[in-house]
């Protein structure tokens, strides 16, 4: 945004200024923008065609079919994908459960094991991995099976060596959006397949879109362009598979309470509508599966009403906790488990596993950063060595980058000069780690640009990847705004605020407006907005079951949530409320995320706080 932008911006009254005209224009989300990424349209995948016709004819001849997906979120709904889809489509088909330990790699071992339980397999599949999995399709082929890899990482020379590759990663492909997730990849491939030799499928699956907008959220995927509508689709249909919990539990006003303990996934509206056809058992397995994990966070507060299901549940509750077994050393059993069990208590048993190490990694990593922050870190604020379980080095990393507004790596922490060393990389979106560690001999990363694997062939040379690093991030902020304002739009009292926050009308219609626009995500992040809170009548209270939140009501209403910040921050914000009764002190300012909430019909704006920048820009 130019200094004359600004200036105009700030010319306007408030009686002018409409809040999300003015959030548009700063975002640049001009009418024709907007409907550019709203485009469905899209090439056809390189292989895609050959791979539809090598399924057609193991279908044909009867040829056993496994699949092996990778250990992540989304490899785990490209599993279930795949063997849903295939086994509703009538393959014969069984479902590999993959070893994290072995890294994202399809390994020998992995063969082997495939080879050693299903002895007949004649095709191999693999989702959201393999491209580069050379020793494993070898070991494939000199079993004479067919090998079929669907993925979306990037293809490393010299290229894949599978009988048929489908990635939109692919060196020689031109397909235009190439950030889809691997469940995407092979939901084209199913899909492509139906419509040619199984159209009377097609209602079926499309509902496999679910596992594919869950793998596009959970890997972080553009929120743009055919992602949006996948987004979409998947949470209509995952709204579908929500029952309400009865009110059964008596209360001591003498009415009745929700039971989350007593939902019935089967009076879900998708569940009842699947049982007026047959379907492969295991087709109704997945959709079963993904309805427990429903019901199991429902019991545990997290989902109290259909308008809890969106890009935010995906983001930021299911698919940490399907990925939190690898973080911390437990069996992925569980995450595959949920969707495959045959019966309900082995689901729900197997949701809870999953929801609980969750809760183990959340404790891991309050530990581990502590480790990270006051430890001995010769290398930060660029590599930190850590002694946590492998699996958690992306969350850490990814709470350092968070930190230190750049990129950061976390690696094991090495014996000797000549030590291999590994870890994970976490960067800002308009970082590329892997293109800037790619040219410098003994580093390597492998994965997404912004979340990736990095290796370095001897600790000796940590100090050249601090230094690409720091070089790398001076060249990318000279091309990115740093300075101004932290939010898309400054709300409050101050001089430089866009609209005060003495009638929230204004704000309410924005939050509206904005919503229309859903969903959000990696690269089209949702607005975030500067606020500038007087202490003067603001309300402190701490609120949750343990007391750990915070809750800031401003003396006009606007009621401001902190999660978790209370034992850090309640008692500072006391103080500051007593002192502005005794003397003029400056705004509070906070990055936000502004949203509506409803309660027993009445409708208002909230804000939900990210970060504190300030603590005044008034002196006293």
């Amino acid at each position: 945004m130019s200094t004359l932008d600004t200036i105009e911006d700030h010319l306007l009254t408030d009686e002018d200024t409409d809040l999300f005209e003015l959030l548009c224009r700063r975002r640049g989300w001009s009418d024709q923008y907007l409907k550019e990424i709203e485009s469905t349209e899209h090439d056809e995948l390189l292989g895609l065609a050959e791979m539809v016709e090598a399924l057609a004819d193991a279908r044909a001849a009867g040829k056993k079919i496994a699949i092996a997906p990778d250990f992540d979120m989304d490899g785990i709904s490209s599993g279930i994908l795949g063997y849903a889809g295939l086994s509703e489509l009538g393959f014969d088909v069984e479902l590999h459960l993959p070893d994290y330990r072995r890294g994202h790699e399809l390994t020998p071992e992995d063969i082997a094991e495939i080879h050693g339980k299903w002895p007949d397999t004649r095709v191999l599949l693999t989702c959201d991995g393999g491209v580069n999995s050379h020793r494993g399709m070898a070991a494939a082929r000199a079993l004479g099976w067919t090998t079929l890899v669907t993925d979306h990482h990037e293809e490393l020379a010299p290229g894949s060596t599978a009988d048929v590759t489908v990635d939109p990663c692919r060196i020689d492909e031109t397909y235009a959006h190439t950030g889809i997730c691997g469940a995407h990849v092979l939901y084209q491939v199913i899909e492509a397949y139906t419509r040619v030799y199984r159209p009377e499928k097609l209602w079926e699956i499309h509902l496999l879109r679910l596992f594919a907008g869950l793998g596009t959220v959970s890997d972080v995927m553009p929120v743009l362009y055919e992602n949006r509508q996948l987004l979409r689709d998947a949470i209509s249909i995952a709204r579908l598979l929500r029952t309400a919990a009865p009110k059964t539990i008596p209360n001591p006003w003498g009415g009745f309470d929700a039971d989350p303990d007593a939902i019935d996934i089967g009076q879900s509206i998708l569940m009842q509508l699947l049982r007026t056809e047959p379907h492969h058992q295991v087709f109704l397995q997945a959709f079963e599966g993904f309805a427990t994990m429903l019901k199991a966070f429902a019991q545990i507060g997290k989902i109290r009403s259909v308008d809890d299901l969106d890009e935010g549940f995906f983001g930021f509750y299911l698919a940490p906790a399907m990925n939190s077994p690898r973080r911390t050393g437990a069996s992925l059993e569980p995450c595959f488990g949920v969707f495959t069990a045959h019966s309900a208590d082995a689901k729900l048993k197997a949701a809870h596993q999953v929801i609980e190490s969750n809760e183990l990694r959340k404790q891991l990593i309050i530990e581990h950063i502590e480790e990270l922050t006051v430890g001995d870190q010769p290398l930060a604020p660029w590599v930190y060595f850590s002694d946590a379980y492998p699996g958690m080095y992306g969350l850490l990393a990814n709470r350092m980058m968070e930190s230190n507004s750049h990129p950061v790596v976390v690696v094991n922490r090495p014996a000797g000069p000549n030590d291999f060393v590994s870890g994970s990389g976490r960067a800002p979106e308009w970082f590329d780690i892997i293109t800037s560690v790619a040219p410098h001999d003994g580093l390597s990363a492998i994965g997404h640009q912004q979340a990736c694997g990095v290796r370095v062939a001897k600790a000796e040379k940590l100090g050249d990847l601090v230094a690409v690093l720091q070089e790398a991030t001076q060249a990318a902020l000279l091309a990115v705004r740093t300075d101004g304002p932290h939010g898309d739009l400054v709300l409050g009292p101050d001089a430089d605020c866009d609209a005060g926050l003495e009638d929230l009308q204004p704000l309410f219609e924005l939050v509206r407006r904005t919503e229309r626009l859903k969903p959000f995500g990696h690269g089209f992040p949702a607005p975030v907005v500067e606020i500038a809170i007087e202490p003067l009548g603001l309300r402190v209270d701490r609120i949750g079951s343990d007391s750990q939140h915070l809750r800031l009501v401003t003396r006009f209403g606007l009621s401001c949530l902190w999660w978790n910040m209370a034992e850090e921050k309640f008692e500072m914000l006391q103080n500051f409320v007593r002192r502005a009764s005794r003397t003029e002190l400056g705004t509070l300012r906070f990055t936000a995320r502004l949203q509506l909430n409803t309660f027993r019909g009445d409708t208002r704006v909230q804000a939900v706080i990210n970060e504190q920048i300030t603590t005044a820009v008034r002196a006293a």
